[in-house]
């Protein structure tokens, strides 16, 4: 959380929003270590789909932790204004680090935007999520304004990576009412062993904070 909150927290407001995602909030919050490079163009152009990066749990509460190495791709983009995609700040060689506290809040720092987030579930079909997003108390003009670039072009609601959020999101949650079970693949060794540590493109790391949901609830664990 210190990394991600620029170190010191010495932070200031730059602005705010907040969407509706046609989803229930536990598709929301659930998250795997792939979807970033298959979903987003503007991850593909920062080299996510490397795998340099790991995932991590901080508590048996079933929080969790993101850290990933990106780099700018050399060569074509979709992008006529690579300024979006710049580091100016600190340095990438974790260029994205996310921190999501069970059950529904997310801290990431995507580049240069340094940005909170608070999802409320509105009913069982709708997830509403404030997103909002800071600079450095130092920052200079220059710097504020790519902030504000960057954390609208990446985030925004009509952002790089926010619609197709919302596109995926809902698919998933059509997807969730289909029979059947789901089982995880990617990184699990021993499914009836938690691991506190993953590979950035894991999936498995979902699985802590479904056992500590699951205990919260009183669910009884299926047969296998």
């Amino acid at each position: 959380m210190r990394e991600l909150l620029a170190g010191d927290g010495r932070l200031k407001l730059l602005g705010y929003q907040k969407v509706r995602y046609d989803t229930n909030w536990k598709s929301y919050t659930d998250n795997d270590g792939y979807h970033a490079p298959l979903l987003h163009q503007a991850f593909k152009m920062l080299n996510w789909q490397g795998g340099n990066g790991r995932q991590f749990t901080a508590t048996k509460r079933g929080h969790i932790c993101f850290e990933s190495a990106l780099s700018v791709a050399h060569g074509p983009t979709v992008l006529k204004d690579k300024s979006l995609i710049e580091f100016k700040g600190q340095d990438p060689a974790v260029g994205s680090r996310i921190v999501s506290l069970f059950p529904t809040f997310v801290s990431t720092k995507h580049l240069d935007v340094i940005n909170l987030r608070f999802a409320t579930p509105i009913d069982a079909e709708t997830v509403e999520v404030h997103y909002v997003y800071f600079a450095h108390q130092d920052d200079d003009e220059d710097m504020v304004r790519h902030r504000l670039r960057q954390s609208s072009n990446l985030l925004g609601p009509c952002g790089l990576i926010s619609m197709e959020d919302a596109s995926i999101f809902h698919r998933i949650h059509i997807g969730n009412h289909t029979p059947g079970s789901a089982i995880f693949q990617k990184g699990v060794h021993d499914p009836l062993k938690l691991e506190s540590e993953f590979l950035q493109n894991d999936e498995s790391g979902n699985l802590p904070r479904w056992e500590y949901y699951r205990s919260v609830m009183g669910f009884e664990r299926a047969a296998a």
